[in-house]
């Protein structure tokens, strides 16, 4: 090992302050995850849904945020996992995180 002899220590500036981390950072939100059984109930409230024709409130996870739709139920896909919405848009099942209410037409 080389000696370094009477060299003045100079301080390391190795951390990063608030302010450069908060401007170069995008806030993504936390993806959901449900127990078995809170899928359960969600199957279920989903399929009781589809079948009275209701509509729904959903919150669902898509591109790193939590997104909520009102919307009416137009198909199951068992295979895939999906529910197809009036509005064309397909939302897979595991994207789904609450279902806030489900009113009669």
């Amino acid at each position: 090992m080389k000696d370094r002899g009477f060299i003045k220590w100079q301080p390391f500036n190795s951390l990063i302050t608030p302010k450069e981390v908060l401007e170069n950072t995008e806030i993504y939100e936390v993806e959901p995850t449900l127990f078995p059984e809170e899928k359960e109930k969600l199957a279920e409230l989903i399929k009781t849904a589809y079948l009275a024709q209701s509509k729904i409130t959903m919150e669902f996870y898509e591109n790193n945020q939590i997104k909520e739709l009102n919307t009416y139920i137009k198909n199951i896909d068992p295979i895939y996992n999906t529910l197809k919405l009036d509005n064309g848009k397909i939302i897979a099942f595991e994207q789904i995180h609450n279902l806030k209410e489900y009113l009669p037409k």
